[in-house]
């Protein structure tokens, strides 16, 4: 199954998209042959409009024939932004909301957060104490942890998307994370064009998150600027990557994410769809 990350939504109209802009952009990605879509919620401002038009857009894509593998909780990135919002008791409230809204996305059970440029004052005494490092680690465990528990009491999993320099780190930070919270609904959504950025192995990172990977943003890049072309288009070596995959134990949709104006949307996802699927056929 290969289908569209929300970035979809964002090149057509914007970062103001609506729930109407929404359940039109899907008669786009049926029309262009994908089979998966990733419901999102890119600022906070939007949730009372996606509790009022969440069943719509889930009617919407049914009845195209869409699947939606994950939904994207954009606008909690904030709460692993900086040290004051590692607070275990912060987003609490906007978690449970966004909960209340996957319920309508069935078969949907993976909320994705991402998580963002950890903000630190590298002039303050604080970058040079590690007592508040330790501490704010230790924050860090307390809240993943409790964000999980709700989650999975919800019946869905957490899955984080890492972006540079984000207060999770690197894979290795993060599987240790997941090693001491020790629940099997911690995970991550592989971005991989993130990964290539922070000048990962990226062909290689499936044999260490195995089970950890509860879906895909799968896009590409030169290494040396984190931005989002289409598979094919970077310097991802992408037939161990996919290959890899498979092999690892993932057998979840194959999400692509390529951010370009509107015009483009057309041809960049034609393109990126034509590419992941020769590797699905064994064209190369």
């Amino acid at each position: 199954m290969i289908g569209v990350s929300p970035a979809f939504i964002l090149s057509l109209y914007g970062p103001g998209f609506t729930t109407d802009n929404f359940c039109e952009g899907l008669t786009l990605v049926s029309k262009l042959g994908f089979s998966a879509y990733q419901p999102e919620i890119l600022v906070e401002s939007a949730l009372p409009e996606w509790m009022a038009g969440a069943g719509r857009v889930h009617h919407t894509a049914n009845d195209l024939g869409l699947v939606p593998t994950q939904f994207v909780a954009h606008f909690m990135l904030e709460q692993f932004s900086n040290s004051e919002k590692l607070n275990p008791l912060s987003g609490i409230d906007e978690l449970n909301r966004v909960l209340d809204i996957m319920q309508v996305f069935s078969p949907c059970r993976v909320l994705t957060i991402p998580a963002s440029t950890f903000d630190v004052n590298w002039n303050s005494p604080l970058a040079t104490n590690s007592l508040w490092w330790k501490q704010a680690r230790q924050q860090l465990v307390e809240k993943t942890g409790r964000y999980v528990e709700i989650v999975a009491e919800a019946g869905m999993k957490l899955a984080f998307e890492i972006l540079p320099f984000s207060v999770f780190g690197g894979i290795g930070r993060f599987l240790d994370l997941c090693d001491e919270i020790g629940s099997p609904a911690l995970g991550l959504n592989f971005d991989t064009g993130h990964a290539w950025a922070c000048r990962d192995l990226v062909p290689m990172l499936p044999f260490e998150l195995k089970e950890r990977i509860f879906g895909t943003h799968l896009g590409d890049n030169m290494s040396t600027e984190n931005i989002k072309l289409a598979p094919g288009k970077g310097t991802i070596p992408w037939k161990p990557l996919l290959a890899n995959l498979a092999g690892a134990g993932y057998d979840g949709s194959m999400d692509i994410e390529i951010g370009c104006r509107p015009d483009q949307v057309i041809s960049e996802y034609s393109f990126g769809l034509d590419f992941v699927r020769q590797f699905e056929k064994g064209e190369v």
